[in-house]
């Protein structure tokens, strides 16, 4: 059932207005246009020229286009055209539909007013066309009435166009209606006839001897079908023509159209279908004795301020791809409301992630005004590397809400995005005139075209001339680009020379020379110089900066050094006979070098002349090869005969008060000294205790207590490395 309103409507035969209080009315008709050919452009203007459609409405191939002014809820009426008559019998009425739909305001409606069947006078008459209300962008249909086939001299009368959205089947063994927005099917096994009507998607079929009658689809135009030997032909929309002036009649075009009739008198086609994507739909076979027509109502005041993202114009896309790239994100900006939009809100996403928000000001006019509805706009950038979804919307038209938001929001799907990974690499040299080849060395990709400055046209060329070489390479469908440039020079490989073969004592140290150059030893190393401690062969790769390559490799023998063993550091007692032989035993194929300038294998060290303190010795011992391996021994020598009291010396270089003393005393040390030790003895020379051990460095205090010792006389000995000194002590208690 259709909604009620408020707005009276006054309605006959089935075309209805609003009155003075309600919204207008929008009617399109077949513009005077008849037979399978709809109205050009003159007679569209004429048509509209005093009603509410004057300048609104463009004729193309006869189908009507027209922009929807607001956005809202809108009823379709739309009415199929009648098949032609007889000079006996009438065609089958058109087929009437009836919905609403919520439209934006600025699509565009593509309306075909479907035209009568051609009448036939005295036998067949070509069937009626079906009309058509359909969304322009991306080809949806909306609603469509199926047109009713022709009548025939020997009755009865044609078939109706069809509620339903299947054709109708012709009469008698025929063509069967078609299905699923196709065109109806051509007569059967029971004899040639004329072609089935077009339907919204495809033409009629037809057999091969009557070719041309059948009606052409919607998609391909909606032409009528033609008739041979004095056929009448079909209406536009898809109405199919007939074979002869008294032969069966056409079938009636549709959604899917009416199939053909049987090749003989007293058959018709069948009627179109129609189809209805509307709410509270009202759908009718029959009903409409006349041409087709096609009625707009809008069923509610247009929203002030309305305003939307109505598509995305870039990034482009070309066969669905696009180069990767930083593009600027354009929309179109569409007002839809009654008032002008002079600021609004743009906000925009990248695969979800909020971007800032676009600020508009301008003007939108609205529809019928004196500037345009929209505006292009860029909203920001974006760089594409990958497929994203983008998507846009629109607030606050004018500071206002906008309350219509089926129109706010579009959404563009990038799927493909070229990446061209293209380098020719860094320079390079040409060594010693060899050739180089040029090619991508960022992946191993190829692409559809190259372009190289040479002229060659190859992925990759061959060069041994010096100088600077490019090539811009073009990828798929939207001719995605990448240059780059190289530039050759020539160089000489480098000279190396390690020799033939080494000798050598505990390691070698081989040089490939050429510095800045990198290196790849034998062994793995990678520096210029690398030292070696095995026999064997070693070879090495040199490469310059610029890539020029050369190689050598060389004999190695090492000897071993001679093992020298001094032995561990000791001490040698010189005042009691302590002297010592140190060194290896005698090899009469080494030579020897000792500190002391003493060339054989062993020396005696700590002999009794010799005075205290540390001795450094070491030993040079080269074999007949001339290896030669070396050690060092430190040696201290000291005094160790305690001297008794008669001996006892003097030397005022230390100081020890109150002697004598009945325990507690003092001892001043004023010289320098190393390893000084200071022992207490009894006056037989018997070694009591440690008094103190270290170095002395200018002046130093040494509080001791002998408390603990019984009265008489004692030897205090100082020994360093430097002298040897002693004082004699009395403790008396």
């Amino acid at each position: 059932m259709k909604k009620n309103f408020t707005q009276v409507l006054i309605c006959s035969l089935g075309i209805c207005a609003f009155t003075a209080n309600a919204q207008v009315v929008y009617e399109f008709t077949t513009a005077g246009a008849t037979g399978q050919n709809g109205p050009s452009q003159a007679q569209v203007n004429a048509e509209y020229a005093t009603t509410n459609l004057q300048g609104a409405v463009t004729a193309v191939n006869g189908i009507q286009e027209w922009t929807v002014p607001s956005a809202g809820f809108y009823s379709i009426e739309v009415h199929g055209a009648k098949g032609g008559d007889d000079a006996s019998y009438d065609g089958g009425e058109g087929a009437t539909v009836y919905g609403e739909f919520l439209l934006q305001g600025g699509e565009v409606l593509e309306i075909l007013v479907g035209q009568e069947g051609v009448d036939g006078n005295t036998g067949a008459s070509g069937g009626g066309g079906g009309s058509f209300v359909v969304k322009q962008a991306g080809n949806v249909p909306l609603a469509i009435a199926g047109g009713g086939s022709g009548a025939t001299s020997n009755g009865p009368d044609g078939n109706p166009g069809q509620a339903g959205s299947n054709g109708a089947n012709g009469d008698n063994c025929a063509g069967n209606g078609g299905t699923n927005g196709n065109g109806g099917g051509a007569s059967g096994s029971c004899g040639n006839g004329a072609g089935g009507a077009g339907g919204f998607l495809s033409d009629g079929l037809s057999n091969s001897n009557w070719g041309t009658c059948k009606g052409i689809g919607y998609n391909n135009g909606g032409t009528g079908g033609l008739s041979q030997y004095g056929g009448a032909v079909g209406g536009f929309g898809g109405g199919a023509g007939t074979h002869t002036n008294n032969l069966g009649g056409g079938a009636g075009g549709g959604y899917s159209g009416g199939g053909a009739p049987y090749h003989g008198n007293g058959y018709s086609g069948g009627g179109g279908g129609s189809y209805n994507d509307g709410s509270n739909q009202t759908n009718t076979t029959g009903g409409n004795n006349g041409p087709g027509l096609v009625i707009i109502t809008p069923l509610s005041s247009p929203e002030p301020n309305n305003i939307g993202v109505a598509t995305f114009v870039s990034p482009d896309l070309v066969s669905n791809l696009i180069c990767s790239g930083t593009y600027n994100v354009d929309v179109i900006l569409q007002n839809f409301g009654s008032n002008q939009i002079t600021m609004a809100d743009v906000d925009w996403a990248i695969d979800g992630i909020a971007q800032p928000t676009f600020a508009y000001t301008g003007l939108l006019d609205t529809f019928g005004g004196t500037f345009s509805t929209a505006d292009t706009v860029t909203i920001g950038t974006i760089t594409l590397t990958e497929g994203v979804e983008l998507k846009g919307w629109t607030s606050m038209p004018n500071g206002n809400n906008d309350t219509i938001n089926i129109n706010d929001t579009a959404t563009f799907m990038i799927d493909s995005v070229i990446n061209l990974n293209f380098s020719l690499g860094p320079d390079k040299a040409i060594c010693d005139g060899a050739f180089v080849v040029l090619k991508n060395e960022a992946s191993n990709e190829t692409y559809d075209d190259y372009d190289w400055s040479t002229g060659a046209s190859s992925s990759s060329i061959a060069v041994n001339t010096p100088g600077t070489y490019s090539v811009t390479v073009t990828e798929g469908a939207p001719n995605c680009m990448a240059s780059d440039e190289i530039v050759i020079t020539t160089s000489s490989n480098p000279t190396v020379d390690i020799g033939t073969s080494i000798e050598s004592c505990g390691q070698a140290i081989i040089d490939a020379q050429n510095a800045g150059s990198s290196y790849a030893w034998s062994n793995g190393d990678t520096t210029q110089i690398i030292t070696v401690e095995n026999s064997g062969t070693y070879s090495v790769s040199v490469t310059t900066a610029v890539g020029c390559f050369g190689t050598d490799e060389v004999d190695v023998v090492i000897n071993p050094n001679p093992d020298v063993t001094l032995g561990s550091d000791f001490e040698i007692c010189i005042d009691d006979g302590g002297a010592t032989t140190i060194g290896p035993i005698n090899n009469p194929n080494y030579t020897y070098l000792w500190s002391n300038n003493k060339t054989t294998s062993q020396i005696l060290v700590g002999l009794p002349t010799a005075s205290p303190g540390n001795k450094t010795f070491w030993l040079e011992v080269t074999d007949d090869k001339g290896c030669m391996g070396s050690d060092t021994v430190n040696i201290r020598f000291k005094n160790c005969i305690v001297a008794g009291i008669g001996s006892v010396d003097q030397s005022e270089a230390w100081v020890v008060y109150p002697t004598p003393t009945d325990g507690p005393l003092m001892i001043d040390l004023s010289f320098e000294a190393t390893n000084v030790e200071m022992n207490l003895f009894n006056i037989n020379g018997e070694f009591i205790s440690t008094v103190y051990n270290g170095n002395v460095t200018g002046t130093k205090q040494v509080p001791v207590d002998f408390s603990n010792l019984a009265s008489g006389v004692y030897v205090l000995k100082l020994q360093s490395d430097e002298f040897v000194s002693s004082k004699q002590i009395m403790i008396q208690h």
